[in-house]
């Protein structure tokens, strides 16, 4: 799959701009503060419906603008016509093939793989960061996953609620387990989907990794229930049984839980594990350890969506060859040139060969202007 065509209009610092993008290398050149992750932003926004950047839609509008308009044309099986507007004062609209549809429809429809110098939190950062890593990759591809997840967030909302009210209103406890019964199906199904998916993600990255580092240091990542060994985990995955576990947890964390006013167990406190060399990567690895097992990650999450959908995602690298070594920029730019669309920002063309640029489509920008 590649993005053909990206149009914008009243878009953070464009207000109106339109480009025809190279089907395999595209490179955003400019200064710090010009547009280039802009345009990154506006990419990824036509996969996943809302902003990596920000969670407030309404920064995306330029100025005193009404709306900020997002248009591509994404090519796979057929050409796909994609819309986000995102509005001032009313909710944002989305569109395929010039049909409004909602975002659960929306997203799907182009798969992106994005690292950016703030990626490094996936190894630094929360297990928040991590949850959302993961549940980014599976919504990509997976409806069903999607489906599932907000139907989980939901319900975990109502019963974190339930619990809150519960000391003022002691009657309410006795409807505790009808969503007792809800939330544990639906994390059994998230958990065992998530737990899949991370299976596989390690396989693909610890080969990955392998080959970056010419086999001298060892990658894995683990799925992490919250509140569980990995070997209890094993255990308890193995038989399909989380949901009955997570049943007898909340039974037994219930005091807890009503005193604290929230769920305490359960997929919203999940977390993932890196290992390079058999330890811990946040505590252990050093800077560019832990550079190149997220490298490696995000290659394995461009092989996933592959294996899942029979077509590579469109990479999204914002200035971060500058972080990379010359031989990491090199065998990332050769591995995505025999297979992904491409899209890099960067200060300067210092860090790609004559070679690189020979094959690929450059564009200069300057306050909001491609050149």
């Amino acid at each position: 799959m590649r993005i053909k065509q990206l149009q914008l209009k009243n878009f953070r610092n464009y207000q109106h701009a339109a480009i025809e993008l190279h089907p395999v290398l595209n490179i955003f050149v400019g200064n710090n503060a010009q547009g280039k992750t802009n345009l990154l932003e506006a990419m990824y926004i036509l996969a996943m419906s809302k902003s990596y950047r920000t969670g407030r839609e309404t920064e995306l509008i330029y100025h005193d603008e009404t709306a900020a308009h997002v248009h591509g044309r994404v090519e796979r099986n057929a050409d796909i016509d994609l819309r986000v507007i995102v509005q001032q004062d009313s909710p944002k609209k989305l569109f395929v093939n010039q049909k409004a549809t909602t975002a659960n429809h929306f997203v799907g429809k182009l798969n992106v793989v994005l690292f950016t110098p703030d990626s490094m939190q996936l190894i630094k950062g929360s297990p928040s960061e991590r949850r959302r890593f993961l549940d980014i990759q599976i919504c990509q591809t997976d409806a069903l996953y999607r489906n599932n997840l907000l139907k989980f967030q939901r319900v975990l909302r109502q019963r974190n609620q339930l619990l809150k009210d519960a000391p003022y209103n002691a009657g309410l406890l006795n409807q505790l387990p009808i969503w007792d019964g809800q939330l544990a199906d639906l994390a059994d199904r998230v958990m065992q989907r998530r737990r899949a998916v991370v299976d596989q993600l390690s396989i693909l990255a610890a080969d990955i990794h392998k080959h970056i580092t010419g086999g001298v240091e060892e990658l894995s990542i683990s799925y992490a229930p919250f509140g569980m060994d990995l070997k209890q985990w094993d255990r308890i995955g193995d038989a399909g049984s989380f949901g009955r576990y997570m049943l007898a947890q909340m039974k037994k964390e219930r005091p807890q839980e009503v005193s604290r006013g929230y769920t305490i167990t359960g997929p919203h406190r999940d977390d993932l594990f890196f290992s390079v060399n058999g330890q811990d990567a946040k505590t252990y690895a050093s800077q560019g350890q832990q550079r190149t097992a997220v490298l490696s990650c995000k290659l394995a999450e461009m092989e996933l969506i592959y294996q899942e959908t029979g077509e590579y995602p469109v990479v999204l690298l914002d200035d971060v060859m500058s972080e990379l070594d010359k031989s990491r920029r090199e065998f990332l730019v050769e591995l995505l040139n025999k297979k992904a669309q491409t899209v890099i920002t960067t200060t300067h063309l210092g860090s790609f060969t004559q070679d690189i640029l020979a094959d690929a489509a450059v564009f200069r920008i300057d306050a909001g202007k491609i050149g």
